[in-house]
């Protein structure tokens, strides 16, 4: 263990750190900052607060300093440490798959709620296996599919499912073309971008098959409604989201599929 100094300890290793973030300026900096030092330290980030006098060795000093840097480049934090927390569950994430984000946990709980006992669920386009995996874990009854459109996407769900024990069947689709069979409740995050969407360095470094969704945002949407009524039970739901200014648009084409809105949130719209 290194000797006590200025230049290595914990403290002013990631007050320079915060200092250098900032000047670009990366929004958020301390936490990213917090975030990266405690992947390097294999610690919670809670750890970090409570330990200001920790001393940092040379090699701890130079990889984090390397994950500072590549976060100048705007590198997502998440491609850096590789994993993010979802609905209370850490998740493998690379860069082959979206970063779930938070609004999307809502969707959890509707399906968590809403879903029969017993139920069948399917997750169309399901990326890191996220919103699945959550729903499995706290609704072991449920018999669950998920579906992605490469096996690259797949690979990073399936792991996750590994990891968080949970029996998912998988299967590679694009949207209802594999698929066979009704379901209670239909979870899906398709691509809702439009394609001259003007977006932060960090979002363009997430897969563009998981961003853009045509001219309007809404054409993937639109295959996704059109073949739903051959797999949606009778009285089940529909839970998706999209941006606020969409809604309208997509509560109408929910509507050519006999599908009613019943209740709608900022970026969660859900359907029955």
């Amino acid at each position: 263990m290194p000797l006590p100094t200025a230049q290595n300890s914990l403290k002013h290793s990631l007050a320079e750190a915060i200092i250098q973030l900032e000047a670009k300026p990366i929004a958020g900096a301390r936490l990213d900052a917090e975030l990266l030092l405690a992947h390097v330290l294999a610690q919670p980030r809670t750890w970090i607060h409570a330990h200001d006098d920790y001393v940092l060795t040379p090699d701890q000093l130079s990889q984090f300093q390397h994950l500072i840097d590549q976060r100048l480049n705007h590198t997502p934090v998440v491609h850096l440490t590789g994993t993010r927390e979802f609905y209370g569950l850490d998740f493998i994430i690379t860069p082959d798959v979206l970063t779930p984000r938070v609004e999307t946990e809502q969707m959890v709980e509707w399906a968590i709620k809403y879903t029969p006992q017993n139920g069948r669920l399917i997750d169309i386009g399901t990326g890191s296996g996220a919103i699945a995996i959550a729903i499995a874990k706290n609704r072991p009854d449920l018999h669950i599919t998920a579906t992605d459109i490469t096996h690259t996407e797949l690979a990073v769900a399936r792991q996750n499912a590994r990891k968080h024990g949970v029996d998912i069947c998988f299967i590679e689709s694009d949207l209802w073309h594999e698929v066979t069979g009704k379901f209670d409740t239909v979870v899906t995050n398709l691509p809702y971008l439009q394609t001259d969407a003007d977006l932060m360095l960090e979002v363009t470094k997430e897969p563009a098959i998981a961003l853009f969704g045509g001219t309007d945002g809404l054409d993937l949407y639109r295959r996704f409604l059109n073949e739903l009524p051959q797999h949606l039970a009778p009285h089940g739901h529909v839970f998706t989201e999209c941006d606020p200014w969409q809604h309208d648009h997509l509560m109408a084409l929910a509507a050519k599929s006999r599908l009613k809105a019943f209740e709608q949130g900022y970026f969660i719209l859900g359907f029955r």
